[in-house]
This record gives C-alpha cells, structure tokens and sequence, in this order.
C-alpha cells in the first residue's frame, strides 16, 4: 500500500539524508531510477519470478497488492490484471506500459482489506492464477492479504510475498506505515530499508496452514512463495509465540523459520504445482 515500501532503492518519496545544519528532511529522488537499475539486474526478483508463475497459462489472471507507482505492475504480463492500491501514484506512462501487458486492466483505489471485502462478486468470476502481495509491510496485514487471497486463487495458482527476509535488525523494524518507519529514526542518516516484520507473517503459515507450502527465496529481500499443497518442514509456533518473536531470533535459526531456499529453488516449486488453467 502507499506507505509498505521499504527499500531506499523502491519507489515513495524515501528520506535518506535528514540536514545536520537545521534538522529538516532533504528528499533524494532517486529512488524510481535505482529500483529500476536494481530490478533490471540479472538474478531473481519478485517481477522475474511472477512473470514465470504466469507464464504457459492460459488467460492467466493476476493480482497485485500494493502497487503504488507500478514498479512491478507495469512489467508484468497476463490476460488480465487486477491493481490495488489505497493512493495510487501511477504515471500516465506507467499506466501506459501497465496496460498494455494486459488485455484488460482494472484498477482498485482501496485498501485491500476493503477490496476483499466489496469486491466478492468480481473475484468469484476471476479466479487468480498468481497474486504478488506487496503492501502494507506490518505481519498481520500480511497475513490478512495472503489469506483473503487464498479464497480466490486456483488450485494450481500462486502467492508472491515480497520483504520477506530482512537483511539487519532496523530494516525488519516493526512499524504501522512507511512514514512511521522513518520518524523512528534520528541523527543525520535516515536508513531507507524497510522490510517490516513481514516474515512473520512466513513463520504464521507455517504454523497454521498444514494445507499449503510455505517458504522464501534468498533473493530481491525475500520472495515468500504461498501454494496449496503439502507443506515442507511445517512449523508449530502458536500465534502468540509468533508474536513475541524478534529479530534476532530470525536471524538465529533464518533457514529453518522462513524455508529459506536458493533462487533456483523457484523451478522447481513451480513445476511441482504446474497444471494447465481451464480456458
């Protein structure tokens, strides 16, 4: 949603030098241009790996939550795309491009929970073959999305998580919005990684979902992977336990609390649970 993102190389107006002379913020636009760069790279991202999910379906249709200027959005190709985003700040050239991957397009200014909620009848006649879950970084959130999303997806269909595995203790910093996020901090730098505590909403899965493989990606700050299916490794936290978890217990056991796998890892998941779409 408008204020999830959490990298200093994502799109949003990211304070990354607060002025040590007078206190005041001093904006760096260079966000858009260095999260392009970087989802340009070779290796695996988000974009890279929902473009595969979709791909050799047919009219496949995806979902994405939290779109904001359409990084990913406008990259991606299916028959059909669903954005929501509660303040979208989309371009006319970003929703040029984003259109143009699709046959049809539809746009939801809302926050998802109120997307799930007034917008049963559209989803019931659009079955999601792959959904990217890239909002509000907080886990409960998450794992609202995830589980709203779940609802609508196909037997064979996918979930993307992104943010799911942050690199220090800062970034994984629990905070209620992107803005919160950066008046936590002080002094002359203002750190622009903000991956919340997203991955506990991997760890709530795993531990209450017997009936889905759960897992991440060691790649673009964690991919999390959802499908139905027979989980690997489930784990057995209650949810006050995952509650309580921190970040230095993530970083203490990270392969075993979030499935951690290698980026090559995706073929494999994918042609685990590849079945044709119905036409």
């Amino acid at each position: 949603m408008r204020d999830r993102y959490g990298l200093a190389l994502r799109d949003g107006d990211s304070s990354l030098v607060r002025s040590p002379f007078n206190g005041e913020d001093r904006r760096v636009n260079i966000n858009n241009g260095l999260v392009m760069l970087a989802d340009a790279l070779p290796g695996a991202n988000r974009i890279k790996a929902v473009q595969r999910a979709l791909d050799g379906r047919v009219n496949p249709i995806y979902l994405e939550i939290g779109v904001s200027r359409g990084q990913a959005f406008q990259r991606i190709s299916a028959a059909e795309k669903i954005a929501v985003d509660p303040a979208f700040k989309l371009s006319e050239r970003s929703r040029r491009l984003a259109d143009g991957k699709a046959r049809v397009t539809h746009y939801f200014e809302t926050t998802s929970d109120d997307f799930f909620a007034s917008e049963t009848a559209f989803l019931e006649q659009r079955p999601i073959d792959v959904a990217l879950i890239d909002g509000l970084h907080t886990y409960e959130q998450v794992v609202r999305d995830v589980e709203n999303a779940l609802r609508y997806l196909r037997d064979d269909g996918v979930i993307f998580l992104h943010d799911c595995n942050p690199p220090f203790a800062l970034a994984a910093r629990r905070a209620e919005s992107w803005d919160d996020f950066i008046a936590q901090q002080s002094g002359p730098l203002v750190i622009g990684i903000w991956n919340g505590d997203v991955w506990k909403a991997i760890v709530h899965l795993r531990s209450t979902r017997h009936d889905l493989l759960v897992g991440v990606l060691k790649c673009d700050q964690g991919v999390g992977f959802v499908r139905k299916g027979t989980p690997e490794s489930p784990l057995s936290y209650s949810v006050e336990q995952v509650e309580a978890l921190t970040y230095a217990d993530l970083k203490a056991d990270r392969k075993r609390l979030l499935n951690l796998k290698p980026a090559r890892y995706l073929s494999e998941f994918l042609a685990a649970g590849a079945a044709p779409s119905p036409k």
